[in-house]
């Protein structure tokens, strides 16, 4: 297990790996990405602005390392290609899994998901996936490889039923994919006009157990311009932030990954962002769970 100092270890905190909960698992890997490279340098920017990210949790008050968190060593990346990396994520996981911990990983681009869901598949029974992305990713392949980015979710579909969260960008032989199942789909319409409304539906469709995968270009590129593949529009803070913590307070949530940081030199901003909602997501997981959402929630 990783011997980080404090000092380099998410939110600065450093619990022994047999006693923590969460394992953090920074995997600097941008092989596949399309447009802007550069989230290779997505997990080290998270951990750095994590130090800076305060302990207690206004939202929740309550600290989200009281859940005990260790920070693994980065993944080496493998340059034999995208295959090679799945497999060597999908064991790391496999080992987080094994140990009893909630595996938490920073990417990366988001082909790192796909390592990420086939040690989900071999470890739990029948989970669902859901997808926080501006894109549907349900290529059956791009640029000659079926794990990359793009195919994210057409590789998830292969075994896990999905739920997708805030596309609103996809290719012509992907639109009568994504719409097979229309109630399974949440545009960014949905869920900014009554995110109520979307919340509920959401829990409605959404099964147990739930892994949750974000691309950070979800997000409206006005709050989160640092991705390779940023597109116009997008969800707010609040609105991903509330339905993240209604998931989580109304499933079991098994793991999660944060990715497509991709830092821009002088511009801290998105990843102090990327690092609270890694933080929040933890609180939002194992914080004592009230009886029911408080009203700070969506209208």
């Amino acid at each position: 297990m990783s011997d980080l100092p404090a000092a380099l270890a998410f939110l600065g905190v450093q619990e022994p790996f047999e006693k923590a909960s969460v394992a953090v698992l920074p995997v600097p890997y941008d092989l596949t990405t399309t447009y802007q490279p550069g989230a290779r340098f997505g997990p080290r920017a998270i951990l750095t602005a994590s130090l800076d990210v305060e302990l207690f949790d206004d939202e929740l008050r309550w600290d989200p390392s009281r859940a005990g968190i260790h920070t693994l060593d980065p993944l080496e990346p493998i340059a034999s290609g995208p295959e090679a990396m799945v497999g060597l994520i999908a064991g790391a996981v496999r080992g987080v899994f094994h140990a009893g911990k909630f595996p938490l990983l920073l990417g990366g681009d988001h082909s790192i998901t796909i390592g990420a869901l086939a040690a989900v598949h071999t470890d739990w029974e029948n989970p669902w996936i859901l997808h926080f992305d501006a894109h549907a990713d349900l290529r059956e392949e791009y640029q000659g490889t079926p794990f990359s980015h793009a195919c994210v979710m057409a590789r998830a579909r292969e075994s896990f039923e999905c739920m997708q969260v805030g596309v609103r960008s996809w290719s012509e032989e992907e639109d009568a994919v994504l719409w097979e199942r229309p109630e399974r789909v949440l545009r960014v319409a949905d869920v900014e006009g009554n995110l109520g409304t979307a919340a509920a539906r959401l829990c409605e469709v959404l099964g147990d157990p739930v892994y949750v995968t974000v691309d950070l270009d979800c997000l409206d590129p006005a709050i989160m311009p640092a991705t390779g593949t940023p597109e116009p529009g997008g969800l707010s803070w609040r609105a991903l932030t509330y339905l993240l913590r209604v998931v989580a307070e109304q499933r079991h949530v098994v793991g999660f990954d944060v990715t497509e940081l991709s830092p821009i030199p002088g511009l801290i901003a998105p990843d102090f962002l990327a690092a609270r909602l890694a933080a929040k997501m933890i609180g939002y997981v194992f914080h004592p769970r009230p009886d029911r959402l408080s009203s700070s929630g969506g209208s």
